[in-house]
């Protein structure tokens, strides 16, 4: 297949959640994250930022996201 599969915000943000619960010392940059998923850019970055805002995942300094030690759950703020 080429180009990039084109799925919704929503999807990306589950997808990429199922990935750091099976893989809890996942640590990736928007870039490795668009390249590991298949994504664009715009569409890793929103997905990260989403779960980040919704407490799932934490930002470093350095701008890599790893999951967060709280461990909320992935219901979307009201």
């Amino acid at each position: 297949m080429s180009g990039r599969e084109v799925i919704s915000r929503e999807d990306a943000i589950a997808r990429i959640a199922v990935e750091y619960i099976e893989m809890p010392d996942l640590k990736l940059t928007v870039q490795q994250a668009s390249r590991l998923w298949n994504l664009p850019v715009a569409m890793a970055t929103a997905a990260l930022s989403s779960l980040a805002a919704r407490g799932f995942l934490v930002e470093t300094r350095r701008g890599a996201y790893l999951r967060s030690a709280s461990g909320p759950s992935l219901r979307k703020a009201s």
